[in-house]
C-alpha cells in the first residue's frame, strides 16, 4: 500500500459513523432548539423614533424655519428624553420635517410620546394657523 495522507473525505468514508453521529446530533439539536425557540405572532417592540410634521401652505422655507422649526425645537429640547444628537430638523418651502429620537434610558418611551402629542397640541395655538399637523 502506497504512503499517502489522508484528506477529510477519505477520514469520513472510513470512520463513517462518526459523521452520521454527528450529523444525527446535529439535527436533534436543530429540533431541541427549534421546540424551545419562543414564539410571539405579535413580538413586542420600542418605538424611540418619531416624526413630527409642520404644513405652512405658502410660507418661504425661511419663514418655515423662523416661525415652525425654532418654536418646535426649542419646544423639543425642554425635555430631558430627547437625544438631541440625533434629533435634527428639515425645513422646506411651506413644510417642516422634524425626526425625534428619545434616549435609550427612557423606561416609558408610550407615555413620552402622549406627553409629546398633548404638548405640541399646546404649541400649536402659539402657531401660525393651519402650521402644524
Amino acid at each position: 500500500m502506497e504512503n499517502r495522507r489522508m484528506n477529510l473525505i477519505d477520514w469520513a468514508m472510513t470512520y463513517r459513523q462518526i459523521p452520521i453521529l454527528l450529523t444525527c446530533l446535529l439535527v436533534l439539536f436543530g429540533s431541541f432548539a427549534l421546540w424551545k425557540m419562543p414564539r410571539n405572532e405579535f413580538p413586542e417592540f420600542t418605538i424611540r423614533q418619531g416624526v413630527i410634521v409642520g404644513v405652512y401652505p405658502g410660507a418661504t422655507s425661511r419663514q418655515v424655519e423662523e416661525q415652525l422649526a425654532t418654536k418646535v425645537e426649542s419646544f423639543l429640547y425642554g425635555f430631558k428624553e430627547v437625544n438631541r444628537e440625533k434629533t435634527y430638523s428639515i425645513s422646506k418651502e411651506g413644510m417642516l420635517i422634524v425626526f425625534v429620537d428619545v434616549n435609550n434610558d427612557v423606561k416609558d418611551p408610550d407615555a413620552f410620546w402622549d406627553k409629546i402629542k398633548f404638548g405640541l397640541n399646546q404649541l400649536k395655538m402659539q402657531l401660525p394657523p393651519r402650521s402644524l399637523r
